[in-house]
């Protein structure tokens, strides 16, 4: 079996040869991987660990992006949306902060009509069609962040917040013009893909550890119909739609499972999202990747208590296919080698 048709099976809740499993960690994390075991490519430590799943996105082509140094000695760059992005040392690696949202300065739907959004014109899809064919075994996933997510990168998150309670109008705006250009964006991905797509991810984090940031009532106001749109046009090139959120989301995935999500990661250990719960309100309606905790038992943990979290949610979650294995987020600096190394080694064991 492929790794192309295993996860396909799996997302079809079909039986599988074996778990299919996923890979995401920092750029520290895959230089540090690279060091340790004297590869030279990121490609190595995925074929080590016999991961499934392949990304890629098309190349921006626009104009060039503006980036300089601020007082602090940080980089600053512009991201296509217009976003500036600092680039900070966390101790242990950098991570990039957005530090000006550029619809903070406007407010009227006539403001966001004249804003230069992006347009799909500005990238080279060639890349995608090149990657697919050269990984055509591999299952290909697609995806950045969403229109929720990057909503709250060009607008700060309590403007935007107060604009879905009292200017509900100028909101939806905002959302549905992040999704004119992802439509536009992904079907030309998919085109360019020759049928070789597998999954579209996009990034959307509606949680927090606790709660929803906001009502069921306001996601289905607000995001429900867009999701449908994205969902529908996944389908209509035979591709899964996965939907990345943290956080505590469960009074959502009925909403998702309606909208025709067909996976839902990354499962924070957080209320509501433990495996048992998952599959027992949920299982065979939806798949399910990740879960692995990234906040204490792989960063924390002994090999024994990674190996134990790893086979209790493969023996929950995966029921005649239906999960993917994974992390709760990408690995990062804090999580031993070795501890990276008993996920993946499970589900070698069990091959």
């Amino acid at each position: 079996m492929t790794s192309k048709e295993r996860v396909r099976r799996a997302l079809q809740h079909l039986p599988v040869d074996r778990i299919p499993a996923h890979f995401e960690c920092t750029s520290a994390v895959s230089e540090k991987l690279m060091k340790h075991y004297g590869f030279t490519t990121h490609e190595e430590i995925l074929e080590k660990f016999e991961i499934d799943i392949r990304c890629v996105d098309a190349k921006y082509i626009g104009t060039e992006l503006p980036k300089y140094i601020d007082v602090d000695g940080n980089e600053v760059t512009t991201d296509y949306w217009g976003c500036k992005n600092k680039r900070v040392w966390t101790g242990s690696e950098y991570n990039s902060i957005t530090c000006f949202h550029p619809l903070d300065e406007i407010e009227t739907l006539e403001g966001l009509d004249n804003y230069p959004w992006p347009s799909a014109d500005w990238f080279d899809y060639s890349i995608v069609t090149e990657f697919c064919q050269k990984n055509a075994d591999k299952a290909i996933m697609i995806g950045h962040p969403g229109p929720f997510q990057i909503a709250t990168f060009l607008r700060n998150m309590d403007k935007l917040f107060v604009d879905m309670a009292l200017e509900p109008e100028f909101a939806q705006k905002i959302y549905d013009k992040m999704v004119d250009f992802e439509l536009d964006y992904y079907e030309r991905m998919l085109i360019a893909g020759q049928g070789l797509i597998d999954i579209i991810r996009p990034h959307d984090d509606y949680g927090t550890q606790i709660s929803l940031l906001f009502s069921v009532d306001m996601w289905r106001q607000f995001f429900k119909e867009n999701t449908k749109k994205l969902v529908d046009l996944t389908h209509k090139y035979g591709a899964f739609y996965q939907q990345h959120s943290c956080g505590a989301i469960q009074p959502i995935i009925p909403e998702l499972i309606a909208c025709g999500v067909d996976v839902l990661e990354p499962l924070q250990k957080v209320n509501g999202l433990e495996a048992t719960v998952l599959q027992e309100m949920f299982g065979g309606k939806i798949c399910f990747q990740g879960g692995i905790d990234t906040q204490v038992i792989l960063p924390f943990g002994t090999v024994e208590e990674v190996i134990k979290e790893t086979e209790h949610y493969m023996d929950t979650l995966h029921k005649e296919g239906g999960y993917v294995l994974m992390a709760s987020q990408y690995f990062e600096g804090d999580v031993p080698i070795e501890n990276i190394e008993a996920v993946y080694s499970v589900n070698r064991i069990r091959d």
